[in-house]
């Protein structure tokens, strides 16, 4: 090897990169000065992409002098600077990949900062286990309906509700998996019907259903805001038989119509296990890589797999990176509880929840390390743990948590999490929901309550937290069938669930109000001379009142039969008078405006 390994190197001008931001001019030069200086890899990341960029973030891309990126196998790399929306930073995008294994020098020139030079590692990428295909039902399961009968949603039974409710719950119905730790069979699943993401009310009764074709499925369902606007938002894609996804993040109008789709970036695919929007613009989501690292008290030389866990952010406008974190060098291996012995894919971490927090920081929760991570972006540096072998606060009576999900930071130094309680070294008859008070001074964390459903409901995976307007709390119980919602005392006011064998990553209560762009959906079958049974639905409509049946001998002479009848559901059937061939069925209003019609069908024989 040379004495000066890295050799020189190729620069991007500030010319280029003030030629690059001309058309973000009219972008306010303080978005850029909103956070600290950003860039990642972070410094010392052991296992960066070969397809990396090098993202600057908090800084103008105009003040961006040169960056320079040299690696000491594939030398030096010309590329190009490519600013984000918002004018917040730029990622420099090397024209060509950088070798594995390598170590890659970095240099970044921002005028008015001190130069900052470092390094990071290249990884060893390993093969992407292949995904799960379940194209087998349980028939007995699902809903059927006449004027849908392609659409096969999960039942849902409701076992208590208080009797004023309202909104719509949020889930994606997924096969329950049966964890299996240490294992070389990850997991253990029986499927129930298709996946996909799904709104039902407060009654059980569907309101959308979006069904994914085999093998893809959904998770992390959820209304959020996309610059101003009411969005929809969620994962979709196939799943490994290690547990985790490959698919995409989708932003959705009120319509459901699709207006963006967020794809990874630095050649990974997006993870199921997170996908939530920051006010900047950006999708922060989990991805889980694949990597060959050599394990301590193995032979000198020898590679072994282990999954990292990544946490990445990306410009939903431009679909660049503009940060990335990994597990692997931050959390040591050690504060793992999971071992790589006889398992196929060692998940040390297995992050399932990230918050973008004040100040430039972010929490992260991983699973497998049963511990919560305060992170400051600007140095990647762990500011705090939460839990796990070493925990930087002390956690009193009751507060301990094993396997935890979706943990978030709430108004008052409270944060509630998932506890999952289950597998070993810790097995708990039941999960719970659990909210604690921290006190960042005293280092110590609290119990304030926790939240269980009666008996032994004790989910292996999965799970979510949420706090409600006035206090109440929403539990998704994971890979069981039950979501629940509790008072602020702990009562339970609401008990409802998947079929068994069903679960969802997470359950999400919201207020929702959308009409659909496409149009009603009607089937008709003649049960006399003179009787016809009409069933009409609209799939992902909030706002029927009523249905009005129109026949007639074709599409241009339809009239109204019968009076309005009232929406009963996600399917109503309505018998009216008629010897018409055609028929076809209005939504109505609550005040009686015509918000759609479905196209005319012929009157099927009984």
């Amino acid at each position: 090897m040379p004495a000066n390994p890295f050799g020189p190197s190729t620069q991007v001008t500030r010319r280029a990169a003030l030629a690059l931001t001309a058309a973000l001019a009219c972008a306010p030069a303080a978005a850029a000065q909103a956070a600290p200086l950003a860039i990642s890899p972070a410094p010392g990341t052991p296992d960066a992409s070969p397809k990396t960029q090098i993202s600057i973030l908090g800084v103008a891309p105009a003040r961006i002098g040169s960056v320079s990126v040299t690696g000491a196998t594939s030398g030096a790399h010309t590329g190009r600077l490519r600013p984000y929306s918002g004018g917040r930073g730029a990622s420099f995008v090397p024209s060509t990949p950088l070798a594995a294994g390598e170590q890659v020098r970095v240099v970044v020139q921002v005028r008015g900062m001190a130069t900052r030079r470092f390094s990071f590692g290249v990884a060893h990428l390993a093969p992407i286990p292949p995904v799960l295909n379940l194209p087998a039902t349980q028939q007995g399961k699902l809903q059927h309906f006449v004027s849908e009968p392609a659409l096969t949603p999960p039942q849902i039974t409701v076992r208590r509700r208080p009797a004023r409710m309202s909104g719509g719950i949020f889930l994606t119905p997924l096969p329950s998996p049966i964890v299996h730790p240490g294992s070389s069979t990850t997991i253990t699943i029986k499927p129930v019907g298709p996946g996909g993401p799904m709104i039902v009310d407060t009654h059980g009764r569907l309101v959308w259903f979006k069904q994914l074709p085999t093998p893809d499925v959904a998770a992390n369902l959820r209304p959020a805001h996309y610059h101003g606007r009411p969005v929809l938002t969620w994962w979709q894609g196939p799943v490994t038989f290690a547990a985790f996804g490959l698919g995409e993040g989708v932003i959705a109008d009120t319509s459901y119509r699709r207006i963006a789709t967020v794809k990874a970036g630095n050649g990974y695919a997006m993870d199921l296990h997170e996908f939530t929007l920051a006010r900047d613009g950006d999708a922060l989501f989990t991805v889980y890589s694949p990597v060959l690292v050599h394990l301590a008290g193995t032979p000198a030389g020898k590679l072994s797999p282990l999954l990292d866990a990544i946490v990445q952010a990306v410009d939903v406008r431009t679909g660049l990176v503009t940060w990335e974190w990994h597990a692997l060098g931050h959390i040591p291996l050690s504060q793992s509880y999971a071992t790589p012995a006889n398992s196929a894919s060692y998940d040390a971490y297995h992050i399932n929840a990230i918050q973008p927090l004040p100040g430039g920081r972010v929490l992260i929760s991983a699973r497998d390390t049963s511990a919560i991570y305060d992170v400051d972006r600007a140095s990647g540096r762990i500011l705090w743990r939460l839990g796990g072998r070493a925990s930087s606060f002390h956690l009193g009576t009751g507060a301990r948590f094993w396997f935890q999900h979706h943990a978030q930071m709430l108004a008052g130094d409270r944060i509630s999490v998932f506890d999952d309680e289950a597998g070993p070294p810790q097995k708990a008859p039941a999960s719970r929901a659990l909210l604690l008070r921290l006190d960042t001074r005293r280092r110590t964390a609290a119990v304030i309550r926790s939240y269980r459903r009666a008996g032994d409901t004790s989910a292996q995976s999965e799970g979510s937290v949420q706090e409600l307007p006035g206090g109440n709390i929403f539990a998704g119980f994971g890979s069981t069938p039950f979501f629940s919602e509790f008072t602020s005392r702990g009562k339970l006011v609401f008990d409802a669930s998947l079929p068994k064998d069903d679960g969802s990553y997470r359950v999400y209560h919201f207020p929702w109000s959308a009409t659909p762009r496409t149009r009603p959906a009607v089937a008709a079958t003649r049960s006399g001379a003179d009787a016809v049974t009409v069933h009409a639905s609209w799939n992902g409509a909030t706002t029927v009142a009523r249905w009005q049946v129109l026949a007639g001998a074709d599409a241009a002479s339809l009239a109204p039969v019968g009076a309005p009848a009232a929406d009963s559901g996600f399917e109503t059937q309505i018998a009216v008078s008629s010897t018409a061939p055609l028929v076809a069925a209005r939504a109505l209003s609550a005040s009686g405006k015509v918000l759609a019609t479905s196209p005319a069908v012929s009157v099927a024989a009984g």
